[in-house]
């Protein structure tokens, strides 16, 4: 008899052990789409090797996805001041902003960034949220 009560526990402990598993899975992929999408990965190798010089917003474009509900995920583009060989360019980067932040990079201000000079990518190199 004590048996056939074991079976009743263990089936609902079973489901909400998959339940779980199944939200917790979710969550990292989750994680990892906002990473990809914020180019977090590419961001953090410029700013260990990348040379600081500074960029102009040409223009700051919304793209209507949030990152964590709160960060505004905000296309750049900037005219990037020549350093360490690369001549002046410009490019474009979509980057994650707190709406408190979202002035500082307006069109027409001047932002601390690093460049890659080997593939010429950069980050941006000052606070963002």
């Amino acid at each position: 008899m004590a048996s056939s009560n074991f079976w009743f526990l263990l089936i609902p402990l079973a489901a909400l052990v998959v339940v779980v598993a199944g939200g917790l899975g979710i969550l990292k992929l989750q994680k990892a789409a906002n990473a990809k999408a914020a180019g977090t990965d590419r961001a953090a190798h410029v700013l260990r090797v990348g040379l600081p010089t500074t960029g102009k917003v040409l223009d700051s474009t919304d793209t209507r996805t949030r990152i964590d509900r709160i960060y505004i995920l905000t296309r750049l583009r900037l005219h990037v001041d020549a350093v360490g060989g690369v001549p002046d360019f410009e490019t474009e980067l979509t980057v994650p902003l707190s709406p408190v932040k979202m002035p500082q990079f307006a069109p027409g201000r001047m932002v601390r960034i690093k460049v890659d000079p080997a593939t010429r990518d950069i980050a941006i190199d000052e606070p963002r949220q």
